[in-house]
């Protein structure tokens, strides 16, 4: 086991056992080194696992602050079909942070597929797991037509139930093909405080395209998940021939 991996379990312990408490800041990097006799780059080194574990979060000037006493799991999800959209989620809680009618710009237009300057009703809502004291799994924005949102109201409160069934049964547009795309991207500064990470950490954003029968997205969301909390799985069979 290397040095610094020595020094994040011992970190590990000491936030466990209480000696650097939840909402309290841990000892400045200098005096960790002087503690376990180490450089301060085997210091940081140790702390970016321990911020990995979800423990602690860092900032510039602020020091390091400690979150939770227990590492927070990953999240694996292997999605298939629209049925298998639907069972994530059920596991996982919604709650709704904004809702904000745009114009998106020419950015924002190649992330949704859409026209620069066409307007939407944007919700920001967070992805929580009920599983992990509530740790915020991602970040998503819903884009739905303005007379969409407007049919569909207050039922976007709701933790539960997808959107789209909301749009379905309000307005009879159905989902007959979901258009999904992942990248790999850094957390946007908007976001940073709501998943509980650091400035320039690697996110997977995911966009989804719900199209109706005749080909038209009546809602797009974008997910953004931290690195370290989100696994996803799919399997490929060699086809026979």
């Amino acid at each position: 086991m290397r040095r610094y991996e020595e020094v994040a379990e011992e970190l590990v312990r000491q936030i466990q056992s209480g000696r650097w408490p939840v909402g309290g800041r841990l000892a400045p990097e200098v005096d960790l080194a002087a503690e376990f006799d180490v450089s301060r780059g085997t210091i940081r080194a140790a702390l970016d696992i321990v911020e990995e574990l979800g423990l602690v979060s860092r900032k510039p000037r602020r020091g390091t602050r400690v979150e939770r006493l227990k590492p927070h799991s990953v999240f694996a999800r292997s999605l298939h079909s629209v049925g298998e959209l639907m069972q994530y989620s059920v596991e996982t809680h919604r709650r709704v942070l904004s809702i904000a009618d745009v114009v998106v710009d020419e950015a924002d237009a190649r992330v949704l597929g859409c026209r620069p300057g066409q307007r939407w009703t944007r919700i920001r809502m967070l992805r929580i797991d009920p599983a992990d004291d509530g740790w915020p799994l991602c970040c998503t924005d819903v884009y739905l037509e303005p007379d969409i949102a407007e049919a569909v109201g207050d039922q976007v409160l709701d933790p539960k139930r997808l959107i789209s069934d909301m749009v379905e049964q309000t307005t009879g547009r159905t989902v007959h093909t979901i258009e999904q795309r992942m990248r790999a991207a850094t957390v946007p500064d908007a976001m940073v405080d709501l998943l509980r990470t650091t400035a320039g950490s690697p996110v997977l954003r995911m966009t989804r395209r719900y199209l109706d029968r005749a080909g038209h997205p009546f809602e797009i969301t974008v997910s953004v998940h931290p690195a370290e909390r989100f696994e996803y799985a799919v399997d490929l069979e060699r086809g026979r021939g």
